[in-house]
């Protein structure tokens, strides 16, 4: 980065200007008037500063994640200071302590959105919501196999179209059976092996899809092979996926089909297909749709911050917007994507504030809306288990809890059948769990991952840096392969270390009452159980509400989001970053569990008077031995 004069000139005016009016605001306003001041100072400070980074940096991404990690540790330094000051026995005041706390939760969301220069053009994730839109709009016709085939086939269908341009205005001709039936054209073959076909063979049958097209002489196709599309539904089908194509360059738009589908439970269907069935694809409707996961988010800050307080939300905030794992570049844009996150973290705050039947109905909804963040409620059978075991019944909230997750399940359910149809959840069954989730993803994340990655150099390493082979139809075929044959040999090392795990759990949990700790140690169970990509591992959210109790964990949580963005710039090929990304939240984990044993860690001096005492409907968690 090289400032001329002149911009080192406009910098230094800007930081004068800035803090002149700051400074004035702060000491001529009325007194009733400067704490809404300086938050608003603080405000235009981040919104200058960000607008700084687009302006003078060429690299703005990597400014960004620079930024991410100097937010951490400076809200890291922050908490040595206030303990300094608190061993001098002059406390800094709790407005002052408030306003920078927040003011850092504020900066680390803005920086979460990269500074609001988004990535996506006019902010909606084209790829992302190519998949969820249409996905959920026509699961009736297509279930999961069928997207990237039948968006083949219309496009062969829709031949020549003229289209006009949205950024240049532009009359634009595209001849779109030409592109597919280009001899490099390639997509995944989402109901066989899942690695990727020629088009051609597609579509040599497009029977499958279009209900226009008449099976070939001497290839008949069985019933259940043809297309479920009515003549009306596919023209609509048709439609979106040119609103789709001609929105996207040819490369991007190639790639999507490369990618693995729509893949979420009936659950989320319900809500996915209702948006999408009422509007055409259209730019200003799915702009509309990506709205949806911003008031998720605020939702969920809102829920943290009522449950839990302002110095939870600033350290949820200043993690969740610094760490590398779930950035905004996988989803920020997309359609519904945070959903499952919000009722996850809600069932937390519900349970917090003593709303019991609400809070096992939020976490049963945020488990079928995406299944792994149902197995954080290992962590409230435990603790329902270990009471069951000393007072040989069920504790009155865990009926509560356990009542309103029945009732949410017994109207989720049947909903999502009647939406998605009868077969969708033996389809979703065979499809996610069965191919999908055994495929392995150069983003993915989990002590499957772990296990079935192997340090070394060389191709018998099996490290994407090493076997990638574009000669192959699919560049990652061996990659995956080796994944898989790795993991199948280890595999018994995955079920000794759940095994200990869980054996270290219940230990931990023997003295813990309350529900909310105990679903929050319980993520660890969502990196051992299940293999995730990347973006889902905004559950690590979850720690935030634990410093509540356990002041001791926010500086390793904010060196945990430094550590992240380290890796994430250190680290090129895929495997080698999610490998360590993972390491490093399972270790964490390990780390909650042996802050909340009992025992004092090495480094400390004495156990402080917080831990001490316990009950499951306040907030301390822990019994007395």
């Amino acid at each position: 980065m090289k400032l001329t004069s002149q911009q080192l000139i406009e910098i230094v005016v800007a930081f004068c200007v800035y803090f002149g009016v700051a400074y004035a605001l702060n000491t001529f306003l009325p007194a009733r008037f400067r704490a809404q001041a300086r938050y608003g100072t603080v405000a235009v400070g981040i919104a200058l500063f960000f607008y700084g980074l687009h302006r003078y940096i060429d690299e703005h991404a990597r400014a960004v994640d620079l930024t991410k990690v100097l937010i951490a540790l400076g809200a890291a330094l922050c908490v040595f200071y206030e303990a300094q000051r608190e061993g001098m026995r002059r406390p800094i005041a709790e407005r002052w302590k408030r306003f920078v706390g927040v003011a850092l939760g504020v900066a680390a969301i803005v920086s979460y959105f990269n500074g609001f220069r988004f990535g996506y053009p006019k902010y909606y994730h084209r790829w992302d919501q190519f998949h969820y839109y249409m996905g959920a709009k026509y699961f009736p016709e297509m279930g999961y196999d069928g997207l990237y085939k039948c968006a083949l086939i219309a496009q062969d269908e829709l031949g020549l179209v003229t289209y006009t341009n949205e950024d240049t205005g532009r009359q634009v001709r595209l001849d779109m059976a030409k592109e597919v039936r280009h001899p490099d054209k390639k997509i995944r073959n989402l109901g066989g092996d899942n690695l990727l076909l020629p088009a051609s063979e597609v579509l040599a049958h497009p029977e499958v899809c279009s209900p226009n097209a008449a099976p070939k002489e001497g290839a008949p196709v069985p019933a259940e092979a043809r297309a479920h599309f009515t003549p009306e539904r596919w023209e609509m089908f048709k439609r979106d996926v040119q609103f789709f194509r001609t929105s996207s360059d040819k490369t991007y738009w190639e790639d999507m089909q490369k990618d693995h589908g729509y893949n979420p439970p009936p659950v989320w269907t319900i809500m996915g297909k209702f948006w999408a069935d009422l509007h055409p694809a259209s730019t200003t409707y799915l702009q509309f749709l990506a709205s949806f996961d911003i008031l998720y988010l605020l939702g969920m800050f809102a829920a943290i911050y009522w449950a839990f307080g302002w110095r939870v939300f600033s350290v949820a905030a200043i993690f969740w917007g610094c760490q590398a794992s779930a950035p905004f570049y996988w989803t920020g844009g997309a359609f519904l994507r945070q959903d499952w996150l919000f009722f996850l973290v809600l069932s937390a705050c519900l349970i917090r504030k003593r709303y019991y039947k609400l809070a096992g109905a939020s976490m049963v909804y945020a488990g079928l809306l995406r299944i792994f963040p149902g197995l954080a409620v290992i962590g409230w059978l435990t603790v329902a288990g270990i009471y069951i075991a000393r007072h040989k019944r069920m504790a009155r909230t865990h009926v509560q809890v356990l009542i309103g997750g029945v009732l949410a399940a017994a109207v989720l359910i049947p909903a999502s059948i009647a939406v998605s149809g009868k077969d969708s959840y033996r389809q979703f069954y065979e499809h996610t769990l069965e191919v999908h989730d055994q495929t392995p993803l150069t983003n993915h994340m989990g002590l499957r991952v772990l296990i079935a990655h192997k340090p070394g150099t060389g191709v018998e390493s099996g490290r994407m840096k090493y076997t990638k082979d574009t000669k192959l139809v699919d560049p990652f075929e061996v990659w995956k392969r080796m994944r898989n044959e790795r993991y199948a040999k280890y595999r018994w090392v995955a079920y000794a270390v759940i095994a200990a795990s869980f054996a270290a759990f219940v230990y931990v949990c023997r003295r813990i009452r309350s529900l909310w700790v105990a679903q929050c140690l319980g993520q660890v169970f969502i990196i051992l159980l299940s293999q995730l990509t990347c973006y889902y591992y905004s559950f690590m959210i979850l720690c935030a509400p634990l410093t509540r109790l356990k002041r001791q964990i926010e500086v390793p949580l904010f060196g945990l989001a430094a550590l992240s963005q380290f890796i994430w710039m250190a680290s090129y090929w895929n495997d080698d970053k999610y490998t360590a990304l993972t390491a490093v939240s399972l270790a964490f984990c390990y780390y909650l569990l042996c802050v909340f044993s009992g025992k004092p860690m090495p480094w400390e001096r004495r156990r402080e008077p917080e831990t001490a005492a316990v009950g499951d409907e306040g907030d301390q968690a822990t019994s007395k031995a």
